[in-house]
């Protein structure tokens, strides 16, 4: 395995050494072999390749085509992914400020706010109102199945951190995978939350 530093490093080195950008199930087998904590989604995949085609990520030796169709593509796409990650942005900053909205009696612990592990970063850590700790991860779309794994790990990280203490996790996104909901329906220490996006007009003139 390559010792890379970043994600964007394996991604220039992949298309450095094909002459071709990658196809998604290739790279993402590559980015979660590297990084394993790593929230890859197809929207990062698309968002690479976008930055490759137009010159913006350098790729040493490599020439990559790029025709009228895949400007306008790529141009959707990083609208997508801009509206996504404000989105995940503001429902992070929300939830930290308002803890409760997500459980009655939930607080923030010190320094819950991405709180580091061995898995990776935590969303936000909270104390629950029984004396357990709180592991939230938040997905501004839809919840796949490797979000579970993902809280699995985080909840694994922070019980060998507070091993006297009984540790859950909560998942909050605007959907989720079938196979989301059935694994979370298996686990003891697994809730699913579902958020909505409400819009208010008020007149200005």
């Amino acid at each position: 395995m390559n010792n890379y530093s970043s994600i964007k490093e394996l991604v220039i080195d992949t298309c450095a050494s094909e002459g071709q950008f990658p196809s998604y199930e290739k790279l993402t087998s590559l980015v979660l072999e590297n990084f394993p904590s790593s929230k890859w989604q197809k929207t990062h995949y698309a968002w690479y390749k976008s930055q490759i085609k137009r010159g913006e990520i350098v790729v040493p030796g490599a020439i990559m085509a790029q025709d009228s169709q895949d400007e306008t593509t790529d141009s959707e796409v990083e609208e997508t992914i801009e509206a996504s990650l404000s989105l995940e942005r503001d429902l992070h900053s929300y939830l930290a400020r308002m803890p409760s909205d997500i459980e009655p009696g939930l607080q923030l612990v010190e320094g819950g706010v991405e709180y580091q592990t061995e898995a990776g970063r935590v969303d936000l850590l909270c104390n629950g109102s029984n004396g357990e700790l709180v592991v939230i991860e938040l997905k501004a779309g839809k919840a796949r199945d490797a979000a579970v794994g993902q809280l699995l790990g985080y909840i694994g990280s922070v019980q060998e951190l507070e091993p006297n203490r009984p540790v859950r996790g909560v998942i909050v996104a605007s959907d989720f995978d079938p196979r989301v909901v059935l694994a979370a329906k298996a686990s003891s220490n697994i809730k699913l939350l579902k958020y909505r996006v409400a819009f208010q007009l008020d007149e200005v003139r």
